[in-house]
């Protein structure tokens, strides 16, 4: 009985690990529009690099950060306009949409 016991939790131990690892790696495909700097970093984490920041003409605030899913290996870029998700998505991605223009960071 002490070794059914011992392999249950066992497996309850590696399914919780599988999930908090899977967690990490799908929280880009949780990010949206809008979606404030601070609700990112708890969705992802720390595994960012703040690549860019800048003011523009007007005024507004552009970020851009990297994010590297150690699972899959892709990088995603993650643009802000006034602290806010403004795009994201892989660089091919991004550029696979004409009308989409990642701001400029002279």
């Amino acid at each position: 009985m002490n070794n059914k016991f011992l392999s249950k939790m066992f497996l309850l131990f590696a399914v919780f690990i599988i999930a908090g690892c899977a967690t990490v790696g799908n929280g880009v495909n949780r990010l949206s529009i809008n979606m404030h700097k601070n609700e990112v970093r708890a969705l992802l984490g720390n595994n960012f690099v703040a690549k860019a920041s800048k003011v523009d003409t007007e005024g507004n605030v552009l970020d851009l950060w990297e994010f590297t899913n150690e699972t899959t290996h892709t990088t995603y870029q993650i643009f802000f306009l006034n602290d806010k998700v403004s795009q994201w998505g892989t660089r091919e991605d991004l550029k696979k949409f004409p009308e989409l223009h990642s701001p400029a960071y002279d």
